[in-house]
């Protein structure tokens, strides 16, 4: 049975306090995500979403300080989550493996993931976001903070598995995170090419890109 936020202790109920604001933050950006992808940018309206997410119209304003905030938030958590899953099928593939031919298998689907063509949207918005920030040194600023994060978490991902015994421990963990980030957003460019590589054919070369960095 749950207590009572009035009977925790000072610290704790401010703790929970936090905890229900971060929640409520998450859960706006979240409705603020699905009509972009439903109606676009231009067709997000801070009312429609308070109403959807039953966060009050100020209370969106005082935390996002005004519609341009809410987009930019709402982007970067898409900007974020692709990678994320990225990192974690990788991950899984280091920590869950059964045998070689099963990690080998598992990168194959990640590379098979990558190709896929539904993944362009989100490609071209990370594209447009990067573009914009060349003359916005305040988005410039938070989009290197979560590029940044991402580059972090990559790199660890070619240590851990250097520690395993999987990659090529020559290899230098950033250039490898560098050149790992590159494979997956590349494939960026085949949107605008008239004739689309076919995703099998883009899938095995991504694969052959990964198994590149594989110890022999």
């Amino acid at each position: 049975m749950p207590v009572n936020d009035h009977l925790l202790p000072k610290r704790e109920r401010q703790r929970a306090e936090q905890q229900r604001a971060l929640d409520k933050i998450d859960h706006v950006i979240e409705v603020a995500i699905r009509h972009i992808e439903q109606h676009g940018v231009a067709g997000l309206n801070i009312r429609t979403v308070a109403s959807d997410s039953g966060v009050s119209y100020g209370a969106i304003y005082h935390h996002f300080g005004d519609r341009d905030g809410l987009v930019q938030a709402a982007q970067f958590e898409r900007l974020r989550r692709q990678p994320g899953l990225d990192i974690a099928a990788f991950r899984d593939a280091l920590e869950q493996q059964d045998s070689v031919g099963d990690f080998v298998d598992r990168i194959k689907k990640i590379a098979d993931e990558i190709a896929d063509p539904a993944r362009a949207k989100v490609r071209l918005e990370r594209a447009s976001v990067i573009a914009s920030s060349l003359s916005r040194p305040e988005l410039r600023k938070k989009l290197t903070e979560l590029e940044d994060d991402i580059f972090q978490q990559v790199r660890d991902l070619v240590v851990e598995a250097q520690r395993r015994g999987i990659a090529d421990p020559t290899i230098d963990p950033s250039a490898a995170a560098i050149y790992l980030e590159a494979l997956a957003f590349g494939v960026v460019l085949a949107e605008f090419v008239y004739s689309r590589p076919n995703p099998d054919a883009l899938s095995g070369l991504i694969f052959r890109g990964f198994a590149a960095l594989l110890a022999s």
